[in-house]
């Protein structure tokens, strides 16, 4: 059996930070704990696929349970999210002064140009999205992340052109802005927070769109199409058939633009990642929201025009 690739020390510290080295399940201090992959992919050590788990809730995920069930992954993953932001909420964040706040959204336009000026450094790139991202957690409010979204959507279109390197970034970074409705049941959804879902998912859709005209990029397919079915879920989780709507358009669009104007397939390994998504999404729609005809109609068709 081939050795499992160890997780990254520096992914391990902060995934166990976020979660205050408790379990995301339980949620019982001073028990030990381990970090699930929650897709059972041993190579994935992206944070948003890495939880925190006590040795008896990682049996009950990982075991078999007979006639018992087992925690699915999508319920680890709402587990996850709503215990990263109770933790979050707990250590108080403190909101700077108004000219502050100024003074830093004069400063995103830099961020993301500089973003830009990285293509040849996806490390660094990484870094000053980061800085967008944590200052949408410890600093964010309206203003300040209505621009931070304008500069995610800007990025969007230009990774889309042409930077396939970044494009995965920013993909990620737009669902991270998001992440933590978990559902109704923990975080409300209000008029604004929707708001914000859907301007995400429309500048997902401009970045899908333009790398499958243009872009090319498989990785960033690949990040786009798990961006979707994220988003497509929130959707599902809150009954917000506008957000829902958003994503099937967003694939619509992407899919396209794998097609060149004389009808042949351009792109398709687009096609093909974005057609086996779709698939996902259905059935994610069919388990959890069977009543919503309309929606299944426009994915059977989407289905089938891309054949």
């Amino acid at each position: 059996m081939p050795r499992r690739p160890p997780i990254p020390s520096s992914m391990k510290a902060e995934v166990l930070f976020r979660n205050d080295h408790i379990c995301c399940i339980c949620r019982i201090k001073g028990k030990d704990v381990q970090i699930h992959h929650i897709d059972d992919n041993h190579n994935n050590n992206h944070i948003e696929n890495l939880a925190v788990l006590c040795l008896d809730c990682h049996s009950q995920v990982t075991g078999r349970r007979g006639l018992g069930q087992s925690y699915t992954p999508g319920e680890v993953r709402r587990y996850k999210r709503a215990w990263e932001r109770k933790v979050q909420e707990a250590r108080g964040v403190h909101q700077p002064n108004i000219r502050y706040q100024k003074e830093l959204i004069s400063q995103i336009d830099i961020i993301v140009c500089e973003i830009l000026a990285s293509e040849k450094n996806v490390s660094r790139a990484n870094e000053l999205l980061d800085v967008l991202y944590e200052l949408n957690l410890w600093r964010g409010n309206r203003k300040l992340t209505g621009k931070i979204v304008e500069g995610l959507g800007h990025l969007a279109l230009m990774t889309g052109l042409g930077a396939p390197r970044l494009a995965p970034l920013v993909a990620e970074k737009l669902w991270q802005l998001c992440w933590h409705f978990v559902g109704p049941d923990d975080v409300p959804m209000n008029k604004q927070d929707a708001g914000l879902v859907l301007d995400c998912v429309d500048c997902l859709r401009t970045l899908a769109e333009f790398n499958s005209m243009v872009g090319h990029g498989r990785k960033a397919t690949t990040t786009v199409a798990e961006q979707l079915e994220n988003f497509f879920e929130v959707g599902l989780w809150y009954s917000r058939k506008r957000i829902v709507n958003a994503v099937l358009r967003a694939y619509k669009e992407a899919l396209k633009e794998c097609y060149e104007d004389s009808g042949n397939i351009e792109f398709r390994f687009g096609r093909q990642t974005l057609r086996r998504s779709l698939k996902r999404s259905k059935q994610t729609l069919l388990e959890q929201q069977p009543n919503w005809r309309y929606q299944e109609r426009r994915m059977d068709e989407m289905l089938q025009d891309s054949q």
